[in-house]
């Protein structure tokens, strides 16, 4: 299996978690002489069973984050990292230009302290970081089989 499988499993096994709990709920409790429409026992049996296939499956990707290197010399788990980094910096730095430009714009006696045009321009090579790093994260999970 490829990596790129094995997160699109995972992803697969959180929404059956999810869907689970929602199912189990409304059947722990019901009126006295009433059914539940599910029985909650099997319900919290097959919650346990996905949880623990999504544990296994989760070492895996780490296994293979922690082996797989891009670049050379840096790790996919390195990679994915720096993109995460990457993408809170550039998401932060579009707040901050957003802050500046609203901040000059209500009150015409009021200046940013802080250059836009350095921010958009910090905003775009931080975007173009995170493409470039994304895309060779992307490369990877799609060439590398899943450590087992």
């Amino acid at each position: 299996m490829k990596l790129a499988e094995a997160l699109l499993l995972r992803a697969d096994l959180q929404k059956k978690i999810e869907h689970l709990q929602h199912r189990i709920r409304p059947v722990l409790i019901v009126a006295a002489g009433k059914q539940p429409q599910e029985d909650p026992v099997k319900l919290i049996a097959q919650l346990r069973d996905a949880i623990e296939e999504l544990h296994q499956l989760v070492v895996k990707i780490n296994k293979t984050n922690n082996t797989v290197t891009i670049s050379g010399d840096v790790s996919l788990m390195e990679a994915l990292a720096k993109r995460d980094a990457l993408k809170m910096l550039s998401e932060r730095l579009r707040n901050i230009r957003q802050s500046a430009q609203v901040n000059n714009f209500t009150d015409k006696d009021q200046v940013a302290t802080i250059d836009i045009k350095k921010i958009q321009i910090e905003i775009d090579q931080t975007g173009r970081s995170f493409r470039e790093v994304d895309s060779k994260i992307q490369e990877a999970n799609w060439l590398n089989d899943l450590i087992e």
